[in-house]
């Protein structure tokens, strides 16, 4: 009997460990900022653009207009980011930095921005928005 008692105990504690470290894991990425590179879009078209093919998500993403994202009906809704078939939307913070990332950008379509913040259960809280850049490889010079 006391050999039982003593294993039920040894698993409750190891569960309750990897349920703690699973628990640890998660906060840290809700806390912890990280940059997120897709497609500037309202909520109201954003959402009908994720899919699990996401050369197609991508694609429409890549043909949405400034104009919709800035017309009333759509900005009412906010904003988020169109990535990997996903949609992420913004807070409130966010939603304010991408009509104001919008209303300055010469980009009429194919808003690719690179986005730092953190998630926050669904959405994504946005400390800053900006163009997205393709660094180049540098290459070994050959002899």
């Amino acid at each position: 009997m006391k050999k039982l008692f003593a294993v039920i105990l040894v698993m409750i504690f190891s569960i309750a460990l990897v349920v703690a470290q699973e628990k640890m894991k998660t906060d840290e990425k809700r806390t912890k900022s990280h940059s997120m590179t897709g497609y500037l879009v309202d909520k109201t078209c954003g959402i009908h653009m994720i899919m699990a093919d996401i050369k197609k998500s991508n694609d429409k993403a890549a043909r949405h207009t400034k104009g919709c994202a800035l017309e009333e009906a759509c900005s009412a809704e906010g904003y988020g980011l169109v990535t990997g078939g996903k949609f992420y939307k913004f807070d409130a913070a966010g939603d304010i930095k991408a009509k104001q990332y919008l209303k300055a950008t010469k980009k009429e379509d194919n808003i690719k921005v690179e986005v730092i913040g953190t998630m926050n259960d669904e959405q994504l809280v946005v400390e800053s928005i900006k163009d997205f850049e393709l660094v180049p490889m540098k290459h070994p010079k050959k002899k």
